[in-house]
């Protein structure tokens, strides 16, 4: 496995920034893999894991839960989710943050827990999992990203910034964190909703195929190609469109924030280019 470079130390509030190269180490055998390493300076603690979680029969969701920090979500074509894993605690005698695997039904549920409450550490990770599998992701302040997916994507964040996209539903909310979602498809099965309470949220999505289109907040509402805006019922602005039979519904709600929506232009190399990595 090539090695990653190693992040800047930096304090615990800040953001921990991590580069990733080459894939992650395979399960050698049945079950979990998992190495680690860590480094100490000016009295913090770096601890490094890389982690391999085979997806075993009638697993059909992989779930993230982090309230410490980054959700990182990239594509790989290996039966199983590859995480690598920084935490970080300004001092080396404190408890840090952990990856906890479990399995509920149908769901590999992977969640970073804090021992006995513990706080002032954080603990960023990058997950690898296969691109057709759903995922549920609930992060907290810090960044959930999960990109050019093909199944159907769940995020929520208190104030981190979601940015999402994928071919399937995408269901979307924060508190207060700023959203970016793009449908890579013009017809996808269930309908995606994108909320906030306060966050800027930016939509991107096909007018073609057979889209439902419904857009509502407190705050201002915009678009680029042409939907008219109204005002709403409560003081707020709205926006509603069919196009085709209308099955592929889009929902987007907010109380008080900016919505922006903007049209995507899906032609055949736009299609092959979604299926790549960043």
């Amino acid at each position: 496995m090539p090695s990653s470079p190693s992040p800047a130390i930096m304090p615990c509030k800040g953001v921990l920034l991590l580069l990733m190269v080459g894939a992650l180490v395979s399960a050698c055998a049945p079950g979990t893999t998992r190495t680690s390493s860590g480094s100490e300076a000016a009295g913090a603690l770096l601890v490094r894991d890389d982690v391999a979680y085979p997806l075993e029969k009638g697993i059909a969701t992989v779930q993230i839960d982090n309230a410490y920090g980054e959700i990182n979500v990239r594509d790989h074509d290996r039966a199983e989710v590859g995480v690598h894993g920084v935490a970080q605690v300004p001092d080396a005698k404190m408890a840090r943050a952990r990856l906890v695997q479990t399995r509920e039904g149908d769901i590999l549920r992977l969640r970073v827990e804090m021992p006995d409450n513990t706080k002032g550490g954080r603990y960023d990770l990058a997950a690898y999992v296969p691109k057709d599998m759903p995922l549920i992701l609930h992060g907290n302040s810090d960044r959930v990203d999960a990109r050019k997916r093909v199944a159907s994507v769940t995020a929520t964040t208190s104030s981190g910034k979601i940015n999402a996209s994928s071919q399937g539903q995408l269901e979307l909310s924060s508190t207060s964190g700023m959203i970016q979602a793009i449908q890579l498809h013009e017809n996808w099965i269930g309908a995606s909703r994108i909320s906030s309470d306060s966050g800027r949220i930016i939509v991107v999505t096909p007018l073609s195929g057979n889209l439902s289109l419904s857009a509502r907040t407190g705050g201002r509402l915009s678009t680029n190609f042409g939907l008219s805006v109204h005002p709403g019922d409560d003081g707020g602005r709205q926006a509603a469109a069919r196009y085709g039979s209308g099955t592929s519904k889009l929902d987007i709600v907010s109380r008080s924030g900016e919505v922006v929506l903007d049209q995507a232009v899906l032609l055949e190399e736009d299609t092959a280019s979604s299926d790549e990595d960043d």
